[in-house]
């Protein structure tokens, strides 16, 4: 017997989608797409570091170890500071690919159209779309193309975007 705790709310087959989404809604969808410890990005301090490393180990070949010690931090400290910049540059760049501002969607018959930021929206079926939720979004990703963010704004509380993405889901 199944506990009627378990069974998600009834959610409506026509629903209206009034929100905002800011660079920060696009910047959750980025970190969800591409963590930072995957790929070339958990390699890329190391890479920052390493060739300047070398270079100060040359250079300091015969000075004492406090001189050393001193400039390998300072070389491994502007490695990782610029691992960040680039990082948080690329994430950025990655994050305009999707519109953010004033949004309205329509959810009516499996299809999802409407504007975001003046941007028209158009997913008229759901099968090859990945859905995804975190704790304040839900993400319609296409292979292609800009996702469709809908903030928790959107929705009357978590459970409503939990219940609206089991039922994109299918």
């Amino acid at each position: 017997m199944t506990d009627t705790a378990d069974l998600a709310p009834d959610v409506p087959t026509t629903r209206r989608f009034v929100f905002t989404t800011t660079e920060a809604d696009a910047l959750a969808l980025e970190a969800l797409l591409k963590p930072a410890d995957r790929g070339w990005r958990s390699f890329l301090g190391y890479i920052l570091a390493l060739p300047p490393l070398v270079i100060v180990s040359w250079l300091t070949r015969d000075a004492e170890w406090p001189v050393w010690f001193a400039a390998f931090g300072l070389c491994g400290l502007a490695a990782w500071q610029l691992a960040r910049l680039v990082l948080k540059t690329e994430r950025s760049r990655a994050a305009r690919r999707h519109p953010v501002g004033a949004g309205r969607i329509e959810f009516a018959g499996g299809r999802l159209e409407g504007t975001i930021g003046g941007v028209a929206v158009d997913i008229p079926t759901m099968s090859g779309r990945r859905v995804e939720t975190d704790v304040g979004h839900l993400f319609v990703v296409a292979g292609e193309g800009p996702a469709l963010i809908l903030p928790l704004s959107a929705f009357a509380d978590r459970s409503d975007l939990t219940a609206f993405a089991a039922k994109l889901k299918g």
